[in-house]
């Protein structure tokens, strides 16, 4: 099951690591093209974007204090949409929390097909919203998939888990949970900096493409479960 509890002693890689792999992808994804295409905002980097917001105040650039308050408040929207959602099994409430997120993705992704990413007004909050309240979205997919220290939209919290991992590991007892617990938040952490790179270079050099990768990435994992559920039938 992806969403079975962790246990650290099981020390090899599984089904639930390629699935948070692809949730990294979308959401370093999501946050260069925020950043980079929506005014210089974070729309699964909540820190961040506080930090963002805190500045904007106090220098009196209310233009971009507004862009961050709209991407926090959509963020916790998404939160909120997510939790709502609770079936009996819970593959079909993973599922259906990904096919949530993969709408407004593709929502976004229609606009900068159709339209082109806005400079300013109403269109560019919408974006910022809808961004935003998918990665809220994704931040409780991640919780359903339940590898333990390991999220998809906050890796502050990430490189904790990994210091400590290594520190615990210092203790015999615990050494070989401690240093695959290490391993395993180091792989997710790098593909979220891989996926940040990735999507950087290709805005840089004007390929289009980067704006299908935070929905091609949901609607992969969204298609690996069906497969997967279907294989364990």
């Amino acid at each position: 099951m992806f969403t079975k509890s962790t246990a650290v002693n099981v020390q090899s890689l599984d089904k639930r690591d390629l699935l948070l792999s692809l949730m990294a992808v979308a959401s370093s994804a999501t946050d260069v093209i925020a950043f980079l295409k929506l005014q210089k905002v974070f729309t699964s980097a909540m820190t961040g974007n506080t930090a963002l917001l805190g500045i904007a105040l106090g220098s009196g650039d209310f233009f971009a204090a507004f862009n961050s308050l709209v991407a926090v408040i959509g963020y916790l929207i998404g939160v909120a949409l997510a939790a709502l959602i609770k079936l009996e099994k819970k593959m079909h409430e993973l599922i259906l929390i990904l096919v949530l997120e993969a709408l407004f993705l593709l929502i976004n992704l229609l606009i900068v097909h159709f339209i082109n990413y806005p400079t300013s007004g109403s269109l560019l909050y919408l974006m910022i919203m809808i961004s935003a309240i998918a990665m809220g979205i994704q931040s409780i997919a991640a919780r359903k998939v339940s590898i333990e220290g390991i999220s998809t939209v906050v890796f502050t919290s990430t490189l904790t888990s990994i210091v400590v991992a290594l520190m615990q590991s210092r203790h015999r007892m615990h050494r070989q949970e401690s240093l695959f617990s290490a391993k395993r938040q180091v792989i997710i952490f790098s593909i979220y900096a891989l996926g940040a790179l990735l999507t950087g270079m290709l805005i840089q050099f004007n390929v289009g493409l980067f704006s299908y990768i935070p929905f091609l990435s949901i609607f992969l994992g969204i298609g690996y479960i069906l497969y997967y559920q279907k294989q364990s039938t």
